[in-house]
């Protein structure tokens, strides 16, 4: 049996919604992301003038640290996470400070945050590992008492929810913006995409001009107004969302709901079979919270191992299984390892934990049968290494 880590759930209104757009003969921003933008607002329940689709979550990172003028500042940011942040920083002429995580969910440790804030530190990028919040009342708090700027790296939660409040909408959150991912392999995927949501007016209106070179007028109402003519307001970049793309957009979110239920049944059946292997730690949900079942991750209890994590990859590959690894942390990157002066010895955390999880498959598509046969390959690999 082959099973692949991801598959994205693709059905016939997907290929209907993009050949309308095909038809249409407009393919780049316009009606159908204005179209997106709207049933993403109706989910959220924000305006739609707090959200701006953009090409990815880097793009979102990179515009946001741009329009709060983070330059020359220093940034907080976790270990265990994509390099986004952190190359968005360094390009934004910011200085990202990475901290270690707390074991449990895997998410930024505010002790160590702590440890290493400044004067010069401006803002905090807590990431939603998983799907999973992090500590937001802790990392609330803390952010008030040093009056930083609160920047969610929300690739991972579209779909969280947390005290019965949807990640997003971020006045009753509490945060200053958050940043979804639409990449092909999250809950609500448009093959590459992503979403700034923020209900500071100021910065969504400065955003609405850097996304696309700081025109003050788009090239839809260009050409459909007759109006060729524009003014450069802002110093920008080319960070714009196609309709293309939306169409993708439109067809998965109204299954959203459906498929997040899927993915629900398949972490439950996870958690189900595969309790009882005294050599895995499996990933628990945060209180107060819903989880947006983005990813699965265990850990190994390595101590009960004759086998290390790689090994382990290895023979679920064997097995025609694809896994991953979230993520291998900033520290351990050659580039950001010299450029940030960064040492293995101060992430003690992140360095045990990244040695022991591995991203199992949870997606739509993943049927019954795959996920039983996942979790007795698990069972018959820990039955012959374990200690």
């Amino acid at each position: 049996m082959k099973i692949p880590f991801y598959k994205p759930p693709i059905t016939l209104r997907e290929y209907i919604e993009v050949f309308k757009t095909l038809k249409s003969g407009w393919l780049t921003t316009g009606v159908k992301n204005k179209e997106f933008t709207r049933l993403i607002s109706k989910y959220l329940s924000v305006n739609e003038e707090n959200l701006k689709l953009v090409s990815s979550c880097t793009a979102g990172l990179h515009l946001l640290f741009d329009a709060f003028e983070l330059k020359n500042s220093k940034i907080l940011i976790p270990s265990v996470t994509f390099i986004s942040p952190v190359e968005m920083a360094i390009l934004s002429q910011a200085k990202p400070i990475i901290v270690d995580i707390e074991e449990e969910y895997l998410t930024i440790s505010v002790s160590d945050c702590e440890k290493k804030i400044d004067k010069n530190t401006k803002a905090i990028i807590p990431t939603y590992y998983g799907g999973n919040p992090y500590d937001i009342d802790n990392v609330l708090n803390f952010s008030k008492n040093y009056n930083l700027i609160v920047i969610e790296d929300a690739a991972h939660g579209f779909g969280t929810e947390y005290k019965g409040i949807k990640i997003g909408n971020t006045a009753k959150i509490g945060v200053d913006a958050s940043v979804f991912s639409f990449y092909a392999t999250k809950t609500l995927q448009t093959g590459e995409g992503g979403l700034i949501s923020s209900h500071n007016a100021y910065i969504m209106d400065k955003i609405s001009k850097t996304y696309l070179h700081g025109m003050d007028k788009e090239a839809w109402k260009r050409y459909h107004q007759n109006t060729p003519f524009y003014d450069i307001t802002e110093i920008g970049f080319k960070y714009n969302f196609p309709d293309i793309l939306a169409s993708i957009g439109i067809a998965q979110i109204k299954n959203f709901e459906y498929y997040q239920k899927k993915r629900e049944k398949i972490w439950k059946t996870y958690q189900y079979l595969l309790k009882d292997i005294e050599g895995i730690k499996l990933p628990k949900i945060r209180q107060n919270s819903k989880h947006s079942y983005h990813l699965f991750v265990i850990r190994l209890n390595l101590e009960m191992w004759k086998i290390d994590r790689n090994k382990f990859i290895s023979l679920l590959s064997e097995k025609g299984i694809g896994t991953s690894v979230h993520f291998t942390p900033v520290y351990r990157f050659s580039k950001y390892k010299s450029l940030l002066n960064l040492k293995i010895s101060d992430f003690p955390i992140s360095e045990k934990v990244f040695n022991e999880i591995v991203s199992l498959p949870i997606y739509p598509d993943l049927s019954s049968k795959q996920l039983e046969y996942i979790c007795e390959s698990i069972k018959k690999i820990w039955k012959e290494f374990r200690k």
